[in-house]
């Protein structure tokens, strides 16, 4: 079972309810929204294509809608221009351009209006993700004279980044909150908000979404050096953290981001926020059926590292292979997951937080018993969320009656969301709506094991919030074939049974029998059997019988 989550980006190549329907099934957990290109209608329809799909295959997947933020880019030109290293150019917004006939042929122009002011002398300006560097000169009014380092030909549209300089343009634009208010309309699950550089940007979101009385987790993207700098007060205030790659590079330098990209993840990790880790994972899959293998490495090391997702950008939007990519992607995870991270030690988890113990406690009473699941039952998700900080090695299944957060545990790691949907609210019973069906959905037999946790969430909770219970399978039907699974042991007057198929490894028996006829392996397992030296011992006081929670033990008089 895969922990780490898959984001993939929909697209031309991958929009529609077929293709998404194989992309949950080749293991896509969220679908992101890049809200830098299309209209409303479009992605309205996408998303809709999501939620169909997601019906068809059974399996619920997160919406997350990509908030383009301050892009500056180089307006439209009537051809393209050739900027040759050691050259002089002139940048400017286009709107003064006609009163600069000296620069006519010389003239760069740019849709950003405070590109001069925010500049100046010295300052690298970077076109096209840095492929073309120039440096600015002197001021000429309204225009900056600028000196190009690195030519190459310009386009329309291509990006300008301006690494040295404290760019002016707010991280949440007008364009952005018309997106975030469709997204809302949409019933998004997740924003990422980009370009953020201090916390103040997420917040001026925060502050927006609670005035409309919504609760959408923000996902701040770290792009910029300014971001990285104050990485520590924009997670105090954000829900998940995302590693942009693509502008982090180009402003940060590439040499670079290996290095940051690792900090920020360890950092989220001590801080127990979710961390995504994006851009070119899997880049030459846009063309290719394959990936290199530098990006295979990429995508386990992200992994290793701790990432709690990783996602893919044009490889689903507009690749040749969509699908395959994720499955890919799918294999890499689950390959680099056989060689986990070390877990923190527990002396260094803040577990002042109630929840949040009881949270860990399960996990590790989970590991010991080696239950088959642990059942979070959550409200909101955060008992979920607190339980995959931790890394448990059993898998969660997060049970909630809320849609909306079945989609959010999409993205936590290690979670499997599970929708309780039919029950009734006035004759609700724990056992009979969720565990009862929890085992009938996992096929579970006779001496299988789970760990309830029961955390947030007033319905739920019915005074049990913050606990824990095991919960030990007995009442399943046999398996056919069970009796393969038995152990025998016998002497002149009584045989011992051991039904392996079904004993849960509980040890009552070997609790309440002084004679030593019940043993536990000394491997892993930790595994019940009989001691057969001592079987003579048994004097059937059936003490054992009476104590074994599944009926795994038989003592059968003879008559010899």
């Amino acid at each position: 079972m895969r922990r780490a989550k898959i984001v993939s980006t929909l697209g031309p190549a991958s929009n529609t309810v077929e293709i998404i329907e194989k992309l949950i099934v080749a293991g896509l957990n969220v679908a992101r929204i890049n809200m830098s290109h299309g209209t409303h209608e479009g992605h309205a329809e996408v998303i809709k294509n999501v939620r169909t799909a997601s019906r068809n295959v059974g399996q619920e997947v997160a919406v997350l809608i990509d908030l383009q933020g301050p892009k500056i880019r180089v307006d439209k030109l009537p051809e393209p221009l050739e900027l040759n290293s050691g050259d002089e150019w002139v940048i400017g917004n286009s709107k003064i351009q006609k009163d600069y006939p000296q620069y006519k042929d010389k003239f760069i122009p740019t849709v950003y209006e405070m590109l001069v002011e925010d500049c100046h002398d010295g300052a690298r300006i970077l076109f096209d993700d840095g492929l073309i560097i120039a440096e600015a000169v002197k001021r000429d009014k309204d225009v900056y004279i600028i000196k190009v380092i690195v030519g190459g030909t310009l386009k329309s549209n291509k990006g300008i980044n301006l690494p040295d300089c404290d760019v002016s343009a707010p991280a949440f634009t007008e364009k952005d909150k018309e997106d975030l208010i469709f997204g809302l309309k949409q019933d998004c699950d997740f924003i990422a908000l980009s370009f953020v550089r201090k916390k103040e940007d997420v917040l001026e979101v925060k502050y927006l979404l609670h005035s409309l009385k919504k609760h959408i987790p923000i996902i701040a993207k770290i792009e910029k050096p300014q971001a990285v700098d104050n990485l520590e007060d924009i997670m105090d205030v954000t829900d998940v953290i995302m590693v942009a790659r693509g502008d982090m590079g180009v402003e940060l330098g590439n040499h670079l981001v290996p290095s940051v990209q690792k900090d920020i993840i360890r950092r989220c990790n001590i801080r127990h926020l979710p961390v995504i880790t994006a851009t070119q994972m899997l880049e030459t899959m846009t063309d290719n059926p394959t990936p290199t293998r530098a990006e295979a490495s990429d995508v386990a090391n992200a992994i290793w590292d701790g990432t709690d997702a990783v996602m893919l950008s044009g490889e689903t939007a507009a690749g040749k292979y969509p699908v395959r990519t994720v499955e890919m992607m799918n294999k890499i995870i689950l390959e680099a997951e056989k060689t986990p991270k070390e877990r923190p030690f527990l002396r260094n988890m803040d577990l002042s937080n109630v929840n949040a113990s009881v949270m860990v406690a399960a996990s590790m009473i989970a590991e010991k018993i080696h239950a088959k699941r642990i059942l979070s039952v959550t409200e909101s998700g955060q008992s979920c969320l607190k339980i995959s900080f931790f890394r448990p090695n059993t898998p969660v299944l997060g049970v909630t009656n809320h849609i909306q957060t079945v989609r959010r545990l999409s993205l936590y790691w290690g979670v499997t969301p599970f929708h309780l949907s039919e029950y009734d609210e006035d004759t609700f019973d724990f056992q009979e709506d969720i565990v009862n069906k929890v085992k009938e959905n996992l096929n579970l037999v006779n001496g299988d094991k789970l760990v309830i946790t029961r955390g947030d969430g007033k319905f739920f909770a019915k005074g049990s919030s913050n606990s824990v219970k095991v919960e030990i399978i007995k009442d399943r039907p046999r398996v056919p074939g069970s009796g393969e699974t038995l152990d025998e042991a016998s002497d002149d007057k009584k045989k011992i049974l051991l039904d392996k198929s079904i004993c849960a490894s509980c040890q009552n028996c070997v609790n309440i029998c002084p004679h030593d006829i019940w043993k536990v392996s000394d491997d892993e397992l930790q595994n019940t059997y009989i001691n057969e030296p001592k079987v003579k011992d048994c004097t059937m006081d059936y003490e054992c019988i009476r104590v074994c929670p599944t009926g795994a033990i038989e003592i059968i008089p003879t008559n010899n």
